[in-house]
């Protein structure tokens, strides 16, 4: 039996079992499909609102941290709010209240020529340095006084109202013009219901001048 043939078409089946495996292994293989529904959690790095979102990247939802938060503890400013009273007087002195010109109780209705008479405020408005009185009175009735002095000084116009300025200013009372003669010069000092009238007038020797005081008392 002549077996060449046989041997010949076994090569030849081989032959053909091989090529056709090398072109089989050229072929592009197909990429496995993707379900839709997974492929926005499964990829990386892609935005989600869910809790595994990329820490990296802020929300938009949400404010940043520290942009309206309060300051610091040590760097605000005191909020401490005095009371007024105390706001008013902080750091000044207490104050001490002015003197009443005159206090109860007042003294009877007196009068007196060449002197002072009897209860006659002299602490309050005093005669002026230098004088000579010619007569002076003190009348009271209720809670109210009425004073006068008359008299004469060697001193000058300007001294005498300068001496009564200072002597009623410890009590809180400041001196305006007032009327006067031709020749005088009238000023009146005054605090509430207090008031004192100075008229001075310029003449040989010095300066004649009449006080009228009228007072009342608080109290």
């Amino acid at each position: 039996m002549n077996t060449k043939p046989w041997i010949i078409g076994g090569l030849s089946a081989a032959l053909v079992i091989a090529v056709g495996g090398f072109v089989l292994t050229q072929l592009p293989v197909a990429a496995p499909s993707t379900p839709t529904g997974s492929s926005a959690s499964s990829t990386p790095g892609s935005k989600s609102t869910g809790s595994g979102s990329n820490p990296s990247t802020p929300s938009t939802d949400q404010p940043q941290a520290g942009a309206n938060d309060p300051p610091a503890a040590g760097k605000r400013y005191s909020t401490e709010v005095l009371p007024p009273e105390a706001a008013a007087t902080k750091g000044l002195p207490p104050t001490k209240a002015l003197p009443e010109p005159v206090s109860a109780p007042l003294p009877k209705s007196a009068s007196a020529v060449g002197s002072l008479a009897a209860g006659y405020p002299s602490d309050t408005i005093p005669a002026a340095p230098e004088s000579k009185i010619s007569k002076s009175s003190v009348a009271s009735q209720s809670s109210h006084l009425q004073v006068t002095l008359t008299a004469k000084t060697t001193q000058g116009v300007t001294d005498v109202v300068a001496f009564y300025r200072t002597a009623l200013a410890k009590y809180g009372m400041y001196d305006t013009p007032a009327p006067a003669q031709d020749g005088a010069t009238a000023v009146t000092f005054s605090r509430d219901a207090n008031s004192v009238t100075l008229t001075a007038t310029p003449g040989s020797g010095g300066t004649s001048y009449v006080l009228f005081g009228t007072f009342s008392v608080t109290g």
